[in-house]
């Protein structure tokens, strides 16, 4: 029975890999007539050459005498490996097999729904690890910007996955106990915008402004970002030029605006604005940035172009000639 099941495995997954019988036997240093052999169950493999057939396959000796069946391919095997390890490495390799087995156009609507399951739990490893490491880093007594960047991380990310009301409990929490902590007001803050209270991110802004003063770049970065998404543009933009003005180094309020005018419909401002983002970012050398934002500086421009175009036909020819 042993010998029929290794032989079956070792076919099974050669095929899953697109080999044939000769680069098998290349790799294991054997003849293609041995590897024949195993697979039509006429001999099996020498004991001290398992550990090198199941290292070839990236299986474990085990695997190699499963029953047929117990998994349709390679792909859902690695899938399985990465349900029960959740290593990043078993990860990319199922990624890679589901990758391979849907270029060879061999694969079921099964395959396709173990792929989305193999993200699903790629998505849970991620949002995991992503909170352990904020958590780590804030429950270090170190306290500087990477402590408040990890926090506003931290909080949006909770909001992403739909914890957004317990992020700014827990921040409002933070303020009632310490309110003379400009930080708990931040975080505050940026809990009520990431979870889309906008009107309460106005009011708490303001009791911030009025305790510490108007001179916090972020303060004004998320008081513009919310009224944006109330659609007071002309609040806006004065907050998100105040914070450009308390924070050169800051790029946020520069995004914010560009986005702003976008939402216009204002394209040349629009496209003023991106290039003011693209020579920040040359000045300071964020080079892998600058392709997204040449890329939004050329739909601008095609955007303004466009808009000017449907202006002059909706005018109509007496209009552009001036006559009538």
């Amino acid at each position: 029975m042993e010998q029929v099941r290794i032989g079956r495995n070792i076919r099974r997954l050669r095929d899953a890999r697109q080999l044939t019988q000769e680069q098998v036997a290349q790799a294991l240093n054997v003849s293609f007539q041995a590897v024949s052999k195993w697979e039509k169950c006429v001999t099996v493999p020498d004991t001290l050459l398992l550990p090198k057939i199941a290292a070839f396959f990236n299986v474990t000796i085990d695997e190699l005498f499963l029953p047929e069946g117990a998994y349709p391919n390679n792909a859902q095997r690695l899938l399985a490996v990465y349900e029960s390890s959740r290593e990043q490495d078993d990860f990319i390799r199922a990624d890679a097999e589901f990758r391979k087995l849907f270029a060879g156009g061999t694969f079921t609507r099964d395959d396709e729904r173990s792929y989305g399951i193999l993200y699903e739990y790629h998505m849970y490893y991620c949002r995991d690890k992503a909170l352990k490491q904020y958590e780590k880093l804030l429950s270090d007594p170190e306290r500087d910007w990477v402590t408040r960047s990890v926090r506003q991380q931290r909080i949006g990310l909770l909001s992403r996955i739909g914890r957004g009301g317990e992020a700014a409990e827990e921040a409002r929490a933070a303020v009632c106990s310490g309110p003379d902590d400009p930080d708990n007001h931040l975080a505050l803050i940026s809990a009520l915008y990431f979870s889309g209270r906008y009107e309460e991110v106005l009011e708490a802004y303001d009791d911030a402004a009025a305790r510490f003063g108007d001179a916090q770049a972020l303060f004004h970065i998320y008081a513009g970002d919310a009224c944006g998404k109330l659609h007071r543009y002309g609040e806006a933009f004065a907050h998100w030029e105040k914070a450009a003005g308390l924070d050169p180094e800051c790029a946020d309020p520069l995004y914010s605006m560009a986005f702003g005018w976008r939402e216009q419909g204002d394209y040349a401002r629009e496209k003023e604005a991106w290039e003011r983002v693209s020579g920040w970012l040359e000045k300071r050398g964020f080079i892998h940035e600058l392709a997204f934002v040449r890329e939004q500086i050329r739909r601008a421009g095609q955007a303004r172009t466009a808009s000017a175009r449907e202006a002059a036909e909706g005018a109509g020819p007496e209009s552009v000639s001036g006559h009538g």
